[in-house]
């Protein structure tokens, strides 16, 4: 068998023999229906792979770019009746390639380089991943629960930081950050196939939180979520839940859990989010990959607010196009398809659109402008945050 079926796809070959090439999975395809031909859809790239593990293929720049042209959104995964790991088969795929030393796209290379050298994606400064943080907020104290900003709303969307600290205030919770110390999950190192620096990082990691305390992780971004929740102990053995004994929570469920138990309140607030008219968006690391659909939902109702559901919603949402590594490497793709999602939602006669992850804000809020809307965009600790008299 060829060397490539030997590493991280090894475990996936069982999965590829299982597709039936029914084609379900190019329904919602949101990059298959950028370039609509048989090697962009999971199908196509499924077969790809298969040929190569044979050794019926040998690999060559078009494959590995086919493979790449994915937001790994994961709606083949729940829409395959035959089982398949798909977007698992394609991240282990890009391992591979990374492992062989093969051409990855250069903006991801750029990207990996400043996560390992900055701890970002955006080659800023350590320093100024606490330029959201309020002067009453200290870095590194220890408390039972650690507020993990994330790259995106620590460098590119602060109100996410800013809101999610002041609610956790608000409801009197005794928490704290980890400011300049952060660092990286590891998440677009797993997405493009940097397996082996994800895992130093995932390393790091868990010592910061075993030396810290924690018992409560808690993070606004779904791509954080899934890593710390599912990505380490699935790849790297690094259970955090098991062995250190940590809920990890994204913020949405821990909000529904101060409302539920009185800690945080929006009803009589004098905030900007009640009565308003809203539809929400499902992240798809989220939904999808996580599972998470009714929490964010269970806070925009107890904002106030009246929400409007979209029929390509929970597990048939439509992708932003900002996952996998698709935004930085075809950034104007990329906001094509959020276009296309932000016309979906906005022809629902709506005063904003909720959502429950900065690169979705961040993707959305693009797409609106392209298609020359004014809907406003809102990540749920915002919103929230609007609703209790607040930004």
């Amino acid at each position: 068998m060829p060397d490539l079926a030997n590493g991280p796809l090894k475990g996936y070959l069982g999965d590829l023999e299982k597709c039936v090439r029914c084609g379900f999975c190019r329904e919602l395809c949101p990059v298959g229906d950028l370039y609509p031909w048989e090697a962009n859809f999971p199908r196509g790239k499924v077969q790809l792979l298969k040929a190569l593990a044979r050794g019926d293929l040998q690999i060559s720049d078009y494959i590995v770019e086919r493979i790449y042209f994915c937001t790994t959104c994961g709606y083949c995964l729940r829409r395959c009746p035959s089982g398949v790991r798909t977007n698992e088969a394609f991240e282990a795929a890009r391992a591979a390639f990374v492992e062989r030393g093969l051409a990855i796209p250069r903006e991801h290379s750029r990207v990996v380089e400043s996560v390992l050298r900055f701890g970002n994606p955006f080659g800023e400064a350590e320093a100024a991943r606490e330029r959201w943080m309020p002067p009453w907020l200290k870095a590194g104290r220890r408390s039972e629960v650690l507020y993990w900003a994330g790259c995106m709303a620590s460098y590119r969307l602060e109100e996410t930081a800013i809101s999610t600290a002041k609610i956790l205030r608000a409801a009197g919770l005794d928490f704290t950050t980890l400011g300049r110390a952060e660092g990286d999950c590891g998440s677009i190192l797993i997405r493009t196939g940097h397996w082996r620096e994800a895992e130093r990082l995932a390393e790091g990691n868990a010592r910061k939180f075993e030396e810290l305390g924690i018992k409560v992780l808690v993070t606004s971004c779904p791509g954080c979520f899934r890593t710390f929740a599912e990505d380490y102990r699935r790849l790297f053995g690094i259970d955090l839940k098991g062995d250190l004994g940590l809920e990890i929570l994204h913020s949405s469920q821990l909000f529904e859990r101060l409302m539920g138990e009185g800690r945080i309140s929006a009803s009589g607030s004098g905030g900007r989010s009640g009565a308003m008219r809203v539809t929400y968006h499902d992240p798809c690391h989220l939904g999808r990959h996580m599972g998470v659909y009714d929490p964010p939902r269970n806070v925009i109702r107890g904002a106030g607010a009246e929400l409007i559901e979209h029929s390509k919603s929970r597990w048939l949402a439509s992708c932003c196009g900002a996952g996998g590594g698709f935004r930085s490497a075809h950034g104007e793709l990329s906001v094509k398809q959020a276009a296309r999602r932000a016309a979906q939602l906005s022809g629902l006669a709506i005063d904003a659109i909720v959502t429950a992850c900065p690169f979705c804000v961040v993707n959305l809020r693009k797409g609106v402008e392209a298609i020359g809307g004014s809907t406003p965009v809102y990540d749920l600790p915002s919103f929230l945050d609007r609703a209790m008299g607040g930004i």
